[in-house]
């Protein structure tokens, strides 16, 4: 019997694309041919491929319509949620990140720690469906025998831009890429002058305006320190490193005086953590990352709320209040390195939180999982034809929404978020990846449609 092809949407390129790759990769060796690449592509075009395993990344209420299509396609969906390493607490988490839908129309679950397991199993309609914890690919880049695969990159980095300071941000809900994508947004004509946007989504109107009102005090407080950290490392090239929903142009105006200050976006940020001297961050997913690969990392913590609380980041950096704090403190790293190793207390909570860190690759391990259950359900006929009906009709207002949109559907925010990548420089990714993973098997790569790409055993 014919083994089933693996679906790997992804939607943030410069985070996702280098693990999921290593992913596919770990497939082919195990004889599956994987399509990868943008997600709204291979979405819009489900329809035209056999039988396979949808890789979700996430189970929002904006997943339901795709999830039903593919499931009455015929296809498994196995679902993790990109952002359940770093998160708030449940009671704005499940409205954010888990919808009851989407969760039924799941044939499987995967968590990347004990954390994670946790929070869904105590989602409110958690309703028994397959859950492993295995990690996440992401995390098997970090580990030391793939740090020599972003080698060349580091050098190339610290030749461009010396002994860095690298400043992360993760405003996606504040600063994003257009107003609605936010939390809340400013507009004339509505109560108290403020708007809800997307980021809100699930969550009552007051609860998620003194969300909107804290992560303004932080992004404001952002917006402050980065020409005082400018001032005072005058001979050091400072790296703004946006989220990619962020909107980069506000950063480049608010920042044009700084001369020393460069806002950059571009590539894997593995390799950024690994050149820096030090990481400058609140709550961000990199801050787990960087400490993982040993780098300093500080967090500014000017304002805190225990209703919107992230504790991982926080718990592995060396946290700060002010502005002059920051500056002691990568001041402090610049002269000392990194001197947190990863003592047993914080190996411990980092456990918990991730799987992976040795032993078992988890790319390696979500594919026991998943081979533990391939059964497919049986979908009729009618079934079949209402879901290519149904494809095809969510493929053209997608399209009618990018031809006329600046916003969400557009095709420069696509590109923010996907930039462009050639059929050679993937075939070279999976190569050396596949050195490092200690993989043997011989593997071809191809462009099945624009930005879109089938790995399979040759």
């Amino acid at each position: 019997m014919a083994k089933p092809l693996f679906f790997i949407p992804i939607e943030n390129q410069v985070r996702e694309l280098d693990a999921k790759l290593l992913l596919a990769r770990f497939a082919a060796d195990r004889g599956y041919r994987s399509i990868l690449g943008w997600k709204g592509s291979i979405d819009a075009h489900i329809n035209e491929f056999p039988q396979g395993v949808y890789f979700a990344k996430s189970l929002t209420a904006r997943a339901v319509r795709m999830f039903r299509i593919t499931r009455r396609l015929g296809h498994r969906i196995v679902a993790w949620d990109e952002e359940a390493v770093v998160h708030y607490p449940p009671n704005i988490y499940y409205p954010r990140r888990i919808d009851s839908k989407a969760l039924s129309l799941t044939n499987q679950l995967l968590a990347w720690g004990d954390d994670n397991r946790s929070l869904f199993e105590d989602f409110p309609d958690y309703c028994g469906t397959p859950l492993d914890v295995v990690g996440n690919p992401r995390v098997d880049l970090l580990r030391p025998e793939f740090r020599d695969y972003f080698k060349s990159q580091v050098a190339a980095l610290n030749e461009r831009y010396g002994d860095f300071i690298l400043v992360n941000t993760n405003f996606g809900s504040i600063n994003g890429y257009y107003p609605e994508l936010n939390v809340a947004y400013p507009k004339e004509g509505v109560p108290g002058g403020i708007e809800l946007g997307r980021g809100a989504i699930g969550l009552p109107r007051d609860f998620a305006l003194d969300l909107y009102h804290h992560r303004m005090k932080i992004f404001e407080a952002f917006q402050d320190l980065l020409p005082k950290l400018a001032s005072a490392y005058p001979d050091r090239k400072i790296v703004l490193r946006p989220h990619p929903a962020e909107n980069r142009e506000f950063w480049k105006d608010r920042l044009k005086d700084c001369a020393n200050v460069e806002v950059i976006a571009e590539g894997n940020v593995v390799p950024w953590l690994l050149a820096c001297a030090a990481l400058v961050h609140n709550g961000c997913t990199t801050a787990v990352e960087s400490y993982i690969l040993e780098r300093p990392v500080v967090a500014y913590v000017p304002a805190e709320n225990d209703a919107f609380s992230v504790d991982l980041p926080n718990q592995l950096s060396v946290c700060c209040d002010t502005a002059e704090g920051v500056i002691e403190q990568v001041g402090d790293a610049l002269a000392r390195g990194f001197e947190n190793t990863l003592s047993a207390e914080r190996s411990e909570v980092l456990g918990r939180y991730i799987s992976s860190l040795d032993g078992q690759f988890a790319s390696s391990r979500i594919l026991d999982s998943i081979e533990r259950d391939l059964e497919f359900d049986s979908v009729s006929a009618i079934d079949r034809l209402c879901a290519h009906a149904h494809a095809r009709g969510r493929r053209f207002v997608k399209q009618m929404k990018a031809t006329k949109s600046n916003g969400r559907y557009s095709r420069s925010f696509m590109r923010q978020r996907f930039p462009d990548v050639t059929l050679h420089d993937l075939r070279e990714r999976g190569d050396r990846l596949a050195g490092f993973a200690g993989l043997t098997g011989s593997v071809q790569i191809d462009e099945v449609r624009p930005d879109v790409f089938s790995v399979s055993p040759a």
